[in-house]
């Protein structure tokens, strides 16, 4: 146990100063192209016995001083020297580019989507991240979609991720750490709402404009009694003029604390999609952030993203 736990604790102090090394050499940006200081190449287990063959070759060619052997081994060897140079070039000067900013809600995926340039004759390339499934291609898309999946709600970056190839007989393993300056939104999951907010338009109450006579088909309601009651040969019927609707802003306050605060940041998220749907205005007060009241894709991702900050 003691054994296992020093380990573990050499194995992340190695892996930190190995990132902290990675940061140095290649910082977070918005594009990277593969240059000769990022890429790693190294002969994988295959790669390793194929060169003691190689060796063997060797060894048995000179001392029985066959030149078949030797032959053989020349030939081997320049296969090798060839898989160095095919993996090198394999990854060299692919492009890979950050998409746009792309957002989800807790408890279901993100898709997040990278672009790739200069990828023409590039084969077989595996792609690994701790956000992310790997992915293998055997050729290159134009762009890559890649599906988070995270927990929490919040704004993340997206964490270094490996690319590696052992093209094209699989001798040599050719591969680099990518760091890209990706944001995402995690918004909180949106609650399912007991009762459905009405955001129908409140009227005034309607005011008699003018009068007309009684028409078949008219409502009795609209029937002036009175006028009818003193000339019950014409009978007339009141016409109304609807004062227009005004749509009184919501205003939500986020106010919870401990585990009461992610059942109200869902609720609330819930209810900003259906004011947003229903074309209602909007307003918030997260974290003692203020937002005023407006609608629109803008402002709605605005409010999500204070729901996803607090």
């Amino acid at each position: 146990m003691m054994l296992t736990t020093v380990r573990q604790k050499l194995i992340n102090s190695f892996r930190q100063r190995f990132y902290r090394w990675l940061d140095k050499r290649q910082p977070a940006a918005k594009e990277v192209q593969l240059r000769q200081h990022l890429l790693f190449v190294f002969p994988t287990a295959y790669g390793g016995w194929f060169v003691l063959l190689i060796a063997l070759l060797y060894l048995f060619g000179t001392n029985y001083q066959n030149n078949l052997i030797l032959l053989c081994a020349y030939l081997l060897l320049s296969l090798f020297c060839f898989c160095i140079l095919a993996a090198f070039f394999n990854l060299y000067q692919l492009k890979i580019v950050a998409g746009a900013e792309p957002f989800g809600y807790a408890g279901s995926s993100v898709q997040l989507t990278v672009q790739l340039h200069q990828h023409q004759y590039k084969k077989m390339l595996y792609i690994s991240g701790e956000d992310f499934t790997p992915l293998f291609f055997e050729t290159l898309p134009n762009e890559l979609q890649l599906e988070l999946y995270p927990q929490r709600r919040g704004f993340y970056q997206l964490q270094r991720f490996t690319l590696r190839s052992y093209y094209p007989f699989g001798l040599i393993r050719c591969w680099t750490h990518i760091q890209l300056q990706q944001p995402y939104w995690v918004y909180p999951e949106p609650a399912a709402l007991k009762q459905t907010v009405s955001t129908k338009p409140s009227q005034h109450p309607d005011h008699p404009d003018q009068l007309a006579p009684y028409q078949a088909g008219s409502p009795a309601s609209a029937i002036d009694w009175k006028r009818l009651a003193k000339n019950p040969w014409q009978p007339v019927i009141r016409q109304y003029s609807p004062i227009a609707a005004v749509h009184q802003p919501r205003h939500l306050v986020v106010d919870a604390t401990g585990l009461a605060l992610e059942q109200q940041l869902s609720e609330f998220c819930a209810l900003l999609l259906q004011f947003e749907q229903q074309g209602q205005s909007y307003s918030l007060n997260a974290a003692g952030i203020e937002i005023a009241a407006s609608h629109g894709q803008t402002h709605l991702h605005r409010c999500l993203q204070a729901l996803a900050l607090c």
